[in-house]
């Protein structure tokens, strides 16, 4: 698994380390801990994208604080199948990408004696789920694209939105 983050990668394997090229993937991380448990990708239908669930045990509280940087949302989370040599700790071969996902939301767990962090993660493609609802007939928008043009500034409101400077329909 490779997170990549805005300051940072971080590269993970499920068990002891390995090389893959140049890059050191290990079990641990001094910010991310370990993976406590890993909930099973689920591929979606209808308007649900891809996503999961991955819960982390942090080294410490301040490590577990560290993850909810609002910065690593939509950090790209890459999964790979492959193979390895154990007498050399390299990767043989291409592995399979599995998954590319982005990180989603960040719930840090503290109880009595342990501290866990879930980390839910999405497909890109809930982008395409995405419904830009202020695109439509709001001033705020309407500044976005035309700077200083004011002529949705007073059209507050109102019952029904029609288009500034539109035509109306024949009815």
């Amino acid at each position: 698994m490779k997170i990549e983050l805005p300051d940072r990668d971080v590269r993970m394997c499920d068990g002891g380390f390995l090389y893959w090229g140049d890059d050191l993937y290990e079990c641990f991380d001094e910010i991310f801990g370990t993976i406590g448990q890993a909930e099973t990708f689920e591929e979606k239908t209808g308007d649900e994208a891809p996503g999961g669930k991955l819960t982390f045990l942090p080294p410490s509280a301040s490590a577990g604080a560290a993850l909810a940087n609002p910065a690593y949302q939509g950090s790209r989370l890459r999964f790979w199948l492959g193979e390895y040599d154990p007498m050399t700790g390299r990767v043989t071969g291409t592995p399979d990408l599995t998954a590319d996902l982005s990180i989603d939301t960040v719930t840090v767990k503290a109880s009595k004696g342990s501290r866990a962090v879930d980390i839910e993660f999405e497909s890109a493609a809930k982008r395409l789920f995405m419904v830009l609802r202020g695109n439509a007939l709001s001033d705020r928008f309407h500044q976005s694209c035309y700077p200083g043009e004011l002529g949705m500034s007073n059209a507050t409101g109102m019952p029904r939105s029609t288009a500034w400077g539109a035509a109306t329909p024949n009815s």
